[in-house]
């Protein structure tokens, strides 16, 4: 696309260096035609010699006028000046036919999602037991969002292959207790190698610095302000880009629950349409969450149930 339009910009320059070009040539043309103008007024002189040089002037400066309407014609004919103007409207309609392309295959991946989504959690419906929560909250999440995981650069429209996806989540069910809840950050993938960085209590920390910093930063800006965020930082000589998406509760649209968040090297700028695109996918999770503390929630209640209650012993009183 970059390439593209340098060489637009090449071409309009290039269009204005032929159009002063044009503006001499009126320049030229206006001279010829008064010296044909004079030469032709001479013609019928006295003077054999003034006639004689009037008239080879006239022909030479007519032939010379000749030509130059000649190239004028030609150029006019050959490049239109509307020619940049109709490679901006071509180059605009593909790029749309593209960006369109491309949301019906993002479309594919959230269909694809909800469909695991359903897949996991509508026997909860019945309070069966799905095994939605075997894996845990790490697996269960990427096997949820697996289409997204593996397609990150063409959500993001960039050329860039490695991207570490994870997300900050408030408050899920352990197995530790009924109704206790944890928080912190998981990572789901990690193809870029930040994982050692994304520490379960990262935005708690108070001494983080360098990248860990950048990193707290954005995804606490994310979570606290409940907004979309592309942070961009260095990292000596090298930049990367954090993308963060805030995740709603399930059954609460105003209050925010957690951050997806996805890092990779420097990406300049990123379709207008990711933030929707990533909030669909959010509210995705947030559903599986949702039924995910549900899943454990329950699982406790009837190990709780399974364990029999220990009786005071009987001392003959």
């Amino acid at each position: 696309m970059t390439d593209f339009k340098n060489a637009i910009e090449r071409l309009e320059k290039f269009s204005a260096t032929v159009n002063k070009a044009i503006v001499g040539t009126a320049i030229i043309e206006a001279i010829f035609v008064i010296l044909i103008s004079v030469c032709a007024s001479n013609v019928n002189t006295n003077n054999a010699t003034v006639n004689k040089i009037a008239t080879w002037g006239l022909i030479i400066f007519g032939l010379f006028y000749l030509f130059m309407l000649f190239i004028k014609t030609m150029y006019n004919k050959s490049y239109p000046g509307s020619i940049t103007n109709e490679l901006k409207s071509e180059r605009e309609l593909t790029s749309l036919q593209r960006d369109s392309e491309r949301q019906k295959t993002i479309n594919g991946f959230l269909v694809t999602t909800i469909e695991r989504l359903n897949g996991q959690t509508c026997a909860l419906n019945y309070g069966d037991d799905t095994h939605l929560c075997d894996k845990g909250i790490k697996d269960g999440i990427y096997s949820l969002i697996e289409p997204v995981i593996d397609n990150v650069f063409f959500v993001l429209d960039t050329i860039n292959t490695k991207f570490t996806v994870g997300v900050y989540i408030e408050n899920y069910c352990t197995m530790a207790a009924l109704g206790q809840l944890e928080s912190g950050i998981i990572t789901v993938d990690d193809k870029l190698g930040k994982e050692y960085l994304l520490t379960k209590d990262l935005l708690l920390q108070a001494d983080v610095k360098d990248e860990q910093f950048s990193l707290q930063v954005a995804i606490r800006q994310s979570f606290n302000n409940y907004e979309f965020i592309k942070s961009d930082y260095s990292v000596g000589q090298e930049k990367f880009t954090i993308i963060c998406s805030p995740m709603p509760f399930a059954c609460n649209e105003e209050d925010v629950n957690g951050v997806l968040f996805i890092i990779g090297k420097h990406i300049d700028t990123i379709p207008l349409e990711t933030e929707t695109n990533l909030k669909i996918f959010n509210r995705v999770i947030a559903n599986w969450i949702y039924r995910y503390n549900e899943c454990i929630s329950n699982r406790l209640e009837r190990l709780n149930q399974a364990t029999p209650v220990q009786q005071p012993a009987n001392n003959g009183h």
